[in-house]
């Protein structure tokens, strides 16, 4: 019969838990879910002070949702809840997840393996098919897979094997799960190795070695060639794909040995043969210049030369008309009226020459909606004027300008 010696909890579970209890029915360690995408879990502080406080060995998780900001907030949030160095920290990867389902994965782990944290994550047994297993044990991943109502998963370090029942004194659902590496049931390592500077000064001291080792700088990527000047900080010099690591001073000192080699050659141009047939600086004239375009003078530029200018309309320019009806000129311009005023309709006809000749003057306002016409009589010097809106033609009007 599988017992568990693990639980996980969450804001779903209560914080009346008797922890004791679970802990004399074979639980020895509580993984407890310390946040969700920005937010951080509602029981998450007390969950992990009633369980430590029981004696239980707590880690802790993060389920994932992708929103913007969350690795940030996973790092601030275990740091604010002093998660400590060596605990394990899992990331819950399940539901409908967008995107490549590793690189999500080891941009969390990254980062967290940065601040000490043992990384892990957790999935069910049909999702972790997303991932490569060779890789995850490489680096050292846990691998917290549920799998329930089934046998034990061959790649599982830590099993959740049932989550419908509960446990001791506890009635309620709960999840329940075995480590099976039994890594999570020890005690963390007390030991705090905080990111070195690969710039670092470090003063070497008994222990010092160079070898292959995981690197404590923010480094993350397996074994690689390092080099510990207090047998502690270990800063990387040769990575797992072949690439040598420099630090600033590595840079300096070859820099020293490489200068005095680096040799410019004297550039001597009577000495180079083949070279290119180029212009002097007198060579370069207009005159000088094949092919050159057919360009206009300046005296050339007037507007009588210019072709394809626009008709530009002649602001004093008249228009004829012999005779015919005056409500018929609704369109801005100038009219000369050669006949008398009798030859037209729709003139004025009251205390005026009609006989004289004029010109009369229209204007177009508001789209049209407002007409004013102008007459100016030639002999007389009478000014007429009257306008139309909506349709309709007011009566003439007689203004005096002059005397």
């Amino acid at each position: 019969m599988t017992t568990a010696n693990v639980v996980d909890v969450s804001e779903w579970q209560p914080t009346s838990i008797d922890w004791a209890n679970l802990k004399a029915n074979g639980v020895k360690a509580v993984v407890v879910r310390i946040g969700h995408g920005v937010t951080r879990d509602e029981h998450a502080a007390d969950h992990i002070a009633n369980a430590t406080k029981a004696g239980l060995i707590v880690h802790a998780y993060h389920y994932y949702e992708g929103v913007d900001g969350e690795l940030q907030y996973s790092v601030n949030n275990a740091k604010s809840l002093n998660i400590q160095p060596n605990v394990y920290y899992f990331l819950d990867m399940e539901g409908t997840v967008a995107g490549s389902w590793p690189n999500i994965f080891e941009s969390f782990r990254k980062r967290w393996a940065g601040y000490g944290w043992n990384t892990g994550l957790y999935c069910s047994l049909s999702n972790y098919a997303k991932f490569d297993n060779a890789t995850l044990v490489k680096q050292g991943v846990y691998r917290w897979i549920a799998a329930w109502g089934s046998d034990q998963p061959s790649n599982a370090d830590m099993w959740q094997y049932d989550s419908k029942t509960g446990l001791g004194s506890y009635t309620s659902a709960l999840d329940k799960d075995v480590d099976i590496s039994g890594k999570l049931i020890k005690e963390p390592d007390s030991a705090v190795v905080e990111p070195t500077d690969p710039n670092g000064n470090y003063t070497i001291k008994p222990g010092a070695f160079v070898g292959f080792d995981h690197s404590t700088t923010e480094l993350q990527g397996g074994e690689m060639l390092v080099a510990s000047p207090d047998g502690q900080n270990k800063i990387p010099k040769l990575s797992p794909d072949g690439q040598f690591l420099f630090n600033n001073n590595d840079g300096d000192n070859m820099w020293a040995l490489i200068k005095p080699k680096i040799q410019m050659p004297k550039l001597d141009w009577s000495a180079i043969t083949s070279k290119p047939d180029v212009a002097l600086k007198s060579d370069l004239t207009w005159s000088n210049v094949t092919g050159k375009p057919d360009v206009a003078t300046k005296s050339d530029l007037t507007w009588a030369n210019i072709a394809g200018k626009p008709s530009i309309p002649d602001a004093d320019a008249t228009t004829t008309v012999s005779s015919g009806d005056l409500n018929n000129y609704t369109t801005t311009g100038k009219y000369y009226m050669p006949n008398s005023l009798s030859s037209y309709t729709n003139h004025p006809t009251t205390g005026t020459d009609m006989t004289d000749q004029f010109v009369m003057k229209v204007d177009a306002y508001h789209g049209g909606d407002m007409i004013v016409q102008t007459i100016y009589q030639a002999n007389s010097g009478d000014v007429w004027i009257r306008q139309r809106w909506s349709n309709a033609w007011k009566s003439w009007r007689q203004t005096t300008q002059w005397s």
